[in-house]
């Protein structure tokens, strides 16, 4: 019986958590980029794009494919991520910015 109600509270708990976390990090001395991160949020498979010996692109909230090709371009042409975000919040492909998260870093 104990057993059946710590099921029944785990997922009673896990039902109500809705959270999103984010990482990404470089390290300027090797040139390496790394990742992690989970979505509460349906569909969220892909939220990262790493560039080595670039940078990363954080997509949370409602990640639209369109969107992280255009992130990813503009980091391939040097801009820097407050750049990035700038343009992605200015030229959102459904013209909704306001329902996405980014995070963007580069090793410069």
């Amino acid at each position: 019986m104990k057993i059946i109600k710590n099921i029944l509270c785990y997922l009673v708990i896990n039902s109500l958590l809705m959270a999103t976390f984010s990482i990404v990090a470089v390290d300027t001395n090797t040139g390496e980029v790394g990742s992690a991160g989970g979505s509460c949020i349906a569909g969220s498979i892909i939220i990262s794009d790493i560039h080595p010996g670039v940078g990363a692109i954080h997509t949370q909230s409602y990640y639209l494919p369109a969107n992280q090709n255009y992130a990813s371009t503009l980091m391939d042409e040097g801009y820097s991520p407050e750049e990035i975000i700038e343009f992605l919040e200015e030229n959102d492909v459904q013209n909704n910015p306001s329902i996405r998260q980014y995070g963007v870093i580069d090793i410069y």
